[in-house]
């Protein structure tokens, strides 16, 4: 009897794990890319720019980040932070590769965006929605979420 058990019970288990464990999902996707965890910081009057993080998944072949719209700033620049002689500098990019099964994240240190010439001050717990724009022709629409300044970069 316990032999019967000790075979039945890890082949059911085996059997019912697909549903159990929930599919992955992702905060915005389109096709064979997603996106995650996206984010700003409030801005406070006069502020021209706001640096945003992300992190994106491609699940299919090679593309390239070759820009983005929104309508609450009047350019949204793709940026990298790169070692200077003294500390980082960032400068701007015409476009971000996206290597085929790859996440890339986007954080303060590296790859990021700017939301620049600002409309407006971002608020906390508002949503700022941007479209990404691939060579490959995709776009995926995101919402960028405010939030506090203390959690954004260490997010």
């Amino acid at each position: 009897m316990l032999r019967r058990l000790a075979i039945v019970v890890p082949l059911v288990l085996l059997l019912t794990a697909g549903s159990v464990c929930p599919a992955q999902s992702h905060d915005f996707q389109a096709g064979a890319i997603a996106v995650d965890r996206a984010h700003t910081s409030p801005s406070v009057v006069g502020q021209r720019e706001d640096p945003a993080f992300m992190t994106i998944t491609n699940y299919g072949e090679d593309d390239v980040l070759v820009g983005l719209t929104c309508a609450v700033a009047d350019s949204v620049e793709l940026r990298a932070a790169v070692p200077a002689e003294v500390g980082i500098k960032t400068r701007s990019l015409n476009s971000i590769p996206i290597p085929a099964n790859s996440t890339l994240d986007f954080k303060p240190q590296g790859y990021h965006l700017a939301f620049v010439g600002l409309n407006y001050s971002f608020a906390p717990g508002e949503r700022i929605a941007t479209t990404l724009k691939f060579a490959s022709g995709a776009e995926l629409a995101v919402e960028f979420e405010v939030e506090p300044t203390g959690d954004v970069a260490g997010r």
